[in-house]
């Protein structure tokens, strides 16, 4: 039999893909609206595949087609990917390095040669091809063998029985059937097309074109002047014309969407920074979503149940993240006691945590001296584990399906408050693909819990999804691969340099790529690339009144060329670029600003505590801000998870084995000392040091780190003992080590712990602060504002009726090792000489001509910071962003916006 064409069926219209096809459906019918039109016949829009179904499932409801010969059904594309796995685990079974194997990305690479081969019509000569391809072959010959096994066929192969079906059997046809976005037409649908047409049927193609009016080219110095010139751009159109329809085509539009939706916020929806209006009707739409793990409710969902079953230990960010989660638990009831535990969790538990390890950290902190209290925390998660424990360690998908829902259940996901209209969409959505995982018993059989996650967060890695809104925008985001399903009036082209576009070549591994390139499959060569982006920019040139393609000159330090396929286009000059909220708010001469002198914090009562030692004083010498954030207000950042010990941790150590060294003599006879006899010492104080200090943590270290630890620990006293201390000009007694003082300055209240003091033989001190990092800058003891005043301290304010003869700091190290610091006489301790000697140009003599001189300006100097602590000052006032390096709270002090509001200032803004 052969196909016949039906005059009376109504035009169809066959897309490319799913989304084109609604949004085509969409167009006609507001076409009929904005005619005048209150009835009209629904729109013939399907997507290829979508009408190839209805067909095939016509004839066989008609029995043209016998159903005993017809396929069960098509595999879905997660079908298709298990079957490939299935069938490459099972030619690989023998090999002696199949764990290595990603047999995840061997699937996908094996799905599209498979395509190739089917939808190109490639013959492979088995004399020829590589070992690569005989696997290949293997793995097909097997996947074939599983499909059959099942009843059903892959897409590919599906598509090529149903075009069968329709050669052989007579099935109403439309009239005239119209193509749109098919921008490459392979095989199989020229197949189709020269089947319809010999039925009758006239082909067309889908024509929404619009003559171009204006196309134009710009360049700009980087791609992120490319997206604010583009906001921009679209910014003045609507303004224009508030129902102009705008298109914005950027080819790596996955990389840059964040940035571009702030973008696009920024310039039309200031208000959506707001929370409550986070779900705000936007102008503008992405023509994709995004897959459905990204989204904050089900990533939260995957999360959860990976805690519950992940046997290997999860890093520290994944747990804080679950922690700030909420969607789960009471979260927003806990809110501050789960950001103090992950403070504390931070500080105590390794770069990676066992659930376990989690789940008793989370029990003991609600049974501290100082409790960190979360009750519904501690149960969710008990209960978590709990739960999780019991379950059959193998179940078929749909039980576990079960098994997960009641884990989440168990959790209180999806949170305490009600969702939103986004949240309920993605919600739905998850469940759905969840039923997609109970599905799959008969594919995959009894399988563990991990195994079980990670197919369903393949399936929502797969799963697109963007909730539908009310608002029709008026600025679509689109892929260059993308065609529109509208005329428009303005489309924005970005990203047009060579090296994006026309995309590179990249040949299928698994097929002889003389084969593709002879075939023209996709991405085959640099002759197909540029055809293929030739028919896209063709399309493009008609899809808008006015186009404007734009490229970069350069991406930092790389110099990029245009696109050769707008080199022919007229180039204008680059416009200017939208501003972000924060240039906005800053250059906004027309708001009725009220200004607040916000530099004068309040003054520091009679009584009132602040701590914060040195530090204190220090950030106030270098920035006041930092100090009224840091110290007055308390605000901290978090410490960064490490595995093994930090820097400041290793330091403590050292400092705890010295100080116990000269808790046990105070003096040395350095003619006396036996250099083994020493090292046992300190072998047996870095060991007992390690074992105390063992204890404080949540998670204690091995033993052999311990072993490790001390033995280093007890190498660099050793070394700094022997090759530093031993080689002193004067003989000295250590009269204090880590000794704590709570000295008043100006009615405030520091805390100092002084290293070590020691005394020589004439009476006088020498103060010895240890260092295991880099040296501290005491160039500024000399300057008006002293920033580092550690020492200064000891020496004016704590020692002051004493005779200090020097300060300086112990650098312990294994290599440099020494002194350095300031003496009042040469000879003191190594390394140091005097504060008037000759090639000592700190001190200026006509300013400092004696010892006394020195430590009177240490008080004055540090007297006047400690005043205008007290009195309040709080301005952003530093000489170096690099004094601000090691700033706990640089993000309070708003760096950037100052420097906007200063540059609006500087280009004569005003006030």
């Amino acid at each position: 039999m052969t196909l016949a064409a039906n005059p009376d069926t109504a035009p169809v219209v066959l897309c490319a893909s799913a989304r084109l096809a609604q949004g085509i459906r969409q167009w006609l019918q507001q076409s009929y609206q904005q005619q005048g039109q209150s009835q009209w016949q629904a729109p013939q829009v399907f997507p290829l595949q979508d009408w190839l179904n209805q067909r095939l499932e016509y004839a066989i409801l008609c029995g043209q087609i016998d159903i005993a010969q017809a396929p069960l059904g098509m595999l879905s594309s997660t079908q298709e990917a298990l079957l490939w796995e299935q069938a490459i685990q099972h030619c690989l079974r023998q090999h002696a390095a199949i764990d290595l194997f990603n047999t995840n990305g061997l699937a996908s690479a094996a799905m599209e040669a498979n395509r190739y081969l089917i939808e190109w019509n490639i013959s492979l000569d088995m004399a020829t091809v590589s070992e690569e391809t005989r696997q290949f072959l293997q793995w097909r010959q097997q996947f074939q063998t599983l499909c059959k096994q099942s009843g059903t066929l892959e897409s590919v192969r599906y598509q090529t029985w149903q075009l069968e079906q329709l050669s052989q059997h007579a099935l109403p046809l439309p009239a005239n059937i119209q193509l749109a976005g098919f921008d490459r037409i392979n095989p199989h649908v020229q197949t189709l097309i020269t089947i319809l047409q010999s039925a009758g049927v006239q082909i067309t193609t889908f024509d929404n074109s619009v003559p171009a009016q204006q196309t134009q080219r710009m360049t700009f110095a980087e791609a992120m002047d490319e997206m604010r010139a583009a906001v921009h751009w679209a910014q003045q159109q609507l303004a224009a014309d508030p129902q102009a329809k705008l298109a914005l085509v950027v080819p790596d539009l996955d990389s840059q969407r964040e940035i571009l939706a702030n973008l696009l916020d920024d310039t039309f929806h200031p208000e959506a920074l707001h929370p409550a209006q986070a779900e705000l009707p936007r102008c503008y739409e992405f023509s994709l979503g995004l897959p459905l793990s990204r989204w904050p409710l089900v990533h939260s969902a995957l999360n959860v149940l990976r805690l519950a079953f992940q046997a290997t230990p999860l890093p520290q960010s994944e747990l804080s993240a679950l922690l700030a989660d909420i969607y789960w638990s009471q979260a927003l009831y806990e809110a501050d006691a789960r950001a103090a535990l992950d403070a504390e969790m931070r500080r105590q538990l390794p770069l990676q945590v066992n659930a376990y390890t989690f789940a008793r950290f989370v029990a003991r902190k609600q049974q501290d001296e100082y409790p960190i209290l979360c009750p519904a925390l501690h149960a969710d998660l008990t209960s978590l584990l709990t739960q999780a424990k019991q379950t059959p360690r193998k179940q078929v998908p749909s039980a576990w399906v079960a098994s997960f829902t009641e884990l989440l259940t168990a959790t209180h996901w999806p949170g305490e408050r009600g969702l939103s209209s986004h949240e309920h969409q993605c919600q739905t959505k998850f469940k759905a693909v969840l039923t997609q995982l109970a599905a799959l018993d008969g594919w995959l059989g009894p399988i563990d819990a991990m195994s079980a996650l990670h197919r369903l967060s393949q399936l929502c890695q797969a799963q697109i999804f963007q909730p539908q809104t009310v608002r029709l925008p008026n600025i679509t985001v689109m892929g260059m691969l993308e065609a529109s399903a509208q005329p428009l009036d303005g489309v924005w082209v970005m990203g047009m340099n060579d090296h994006v576009w026309p995309p590179l070549s990249r040949t299928n591994a698994l097929i002889p790529a003389e084969l593709q390139r002879q075939a023209g499959t996709p991405n085959a060569s640099s002759e197909v690339q540029m055809a293929f982006a030739s028919q896209i920019h063709q399309r493009l040139l008609r899809s808008a009144k006015q186009i404007i393609f734009s490229s970069a000159r350069q991406d930092g330090d790389r110099l990029l060329r245009m696109s050769p396929l707008i080199q022919a286009i007229p180039e204008i000059t680059a416009t200017a670029g939208a501003a972000t909220l924060a240039e906005t708010l800053a250059g906004n001469s027309t708001q009725d600003w009220q200004w607040l002198d916000d530099h004068q914090a309040p003054p520091i009562l009679e009584g009132e505590h602040i701590s914060g030692g040195t530090g204190l004083l220090r950030a106030q010498a270098l920035c006041p801000a930092w100090a009224f954030y840091q110290y007055r207000l308390k605000a901290r950042k978090l410490e960064t998870p490490h595995n093994g010990l930090d820097v400041m941790q290793r330091g403590d150590l050292i400092h705890r084995v010295l100080a116990a060294f000269w808790s046990q003599q105070s003096t040395l006879d350095w003619q006396t000392v036996n250099i083994e006899a020493l090292k046992t010492q300190l072998d047996q104080i870095a060991a007992d040091v390690i074992a105390v200090f063992n204890t404080e943590f949540a998670q204690p270290f091995s033993v052999v780190f311990c072993q490790l630890e001390a033995e280093r620990l007890s190498k660099l006293a050793l070394t700094w003992l022997w090759e530093v201390e031993r080689e002193r000009p004067q003989a000295f007694a250590v009269t204090s080590v880590e000794q704590v003082y709570k000295p008043l300055i100006e009615g405030i209240q520091v805390k100092l712990v002084i290293d070590r003091v020691d005394t020589l033989d004439d009476g006088r001190l020498v103060v010895v602060d240890y260092k295991t990092g880099s040296m501290p800058d005491f160039k500024n003891w000399a300057s008006d504002k002293i920033s580092e005043p550690q020492l200064p301290i000891y020496a004016a304010f704590l020692l002051q009726d004493a005779d200090i003869a020097a300060v300086c700091f112990g650098k312990l190290r294994l290599t440099d090792g020494g002194f350095a610091g300031v003496a009042a006489e040469d000879d003191i301790v190594p390394g140091i000489k005097a504060f008037n000697h000759e090639k000592n140009k700190l001190f200026d003599p006509a300013q400092f001509p004696d010892w006394p001189s020195v430590l009177a300006h240490w008080h004055t100097q540090i007297t006047r910071t400690a005043q205008a602590l007290k009195a309040g000052e709080a301005a952003v006032v530093f000489e170096s962003e690099q004094d601000l390096g090691y700033c706990d709270v640089l993000p309070l002090l708003r760096l950037p916006e100052r420097q906007l509001q200063f540059e609006h200032l500087q280009a004569g803004g005003g006030a």
